[in-house]
């Protein structure tokens, strides 16, 4: 499992490091350390549901995600179905989260990385929304990605961190077609909530 973000304090809180904050989740909950491999990737090990996991956030940077992963796939011999990738939605309502087996990247950077590194869309994601609150626009999407979240917003920004930490449990022990069922229609009364609150 890896989760998607920038490395460097100063982007810890930010909504592009969903899948950096997804993976120190996993990491408090299992007591995983992580080492840093080749200067490319941090890699912690443990074991869910009887299953050997690997937890991975690459420390290349966003837009070159895919090299960190391209490395693990090549060291641990990975199909596309072992792999799953957990990283930031601006499309998705803040706290939402989206489970799909695979797809494209849209105009997520590190996705595209990542697509472009693997050569195949074919791998499993959990997507996490991090769309303003009240369905305003963003008008600078890199300023927006790239700044920390307060309040209530990084409440609910985390709420979604957890709910996606629950999915990468639930895809290890169900299967991905079981928690897109569950995980999906758990999160469509938010969207429709969003949806219906907007002006």
């Amino acid at each position: 499992m890896v989760g998607l973000g920038n490395p460097g304090r100063e982007y810890v809180k930010t909504p592009h490091n969903a899948g950096f904050l997804c993976v120190d989740e996993l990491c408090s909950r299992w007591q995983v350390d992580m080492k840093m491999v080749a200067k490319t990737v941090w890699v912690g090990r443990t074991s869910i549901a009887g299953e050997d996991v690997i937890l991975a956030k690459p420390a290349t940077y966003m837009n070159e995600s895919g090299r960190a992963i391209a490395l693990l796939r090549r060291h641990h011999e990975m199909p596309d179905d072992r792999l799953l990738v957990v990283y930031d939605d601006v499309d998705l309502p803040m706290g939402t989260v989206r489970v799909r087996a695979s797809g494209s990247a849209g105009t997520h950077k590190g996705m595209k990385s990542v697509i472009a590194h693997l050569g195949s869309k074919g791998f499993p994601r959990i997507r996490v929304g991090i769309a303003p609150l009240g369905g305003h626009a963003v008008s600078d999407l890199v300023s927006y990605v790239l700044s920390p979240l307060r309040g209530k917003t990084w409440d609910v920004f985390m709420e979604g961190i957890g709910c996606a930490a629950d999915a990468v449990v639930a895809v290890i022990e169900k299967g991905i077609a079981a928690t897109m069922n569950e995980t999906n229609r758990r999160n469509n009364s938010l969207l429709l909530e969003t949806e219906a609150a907007k002006p």
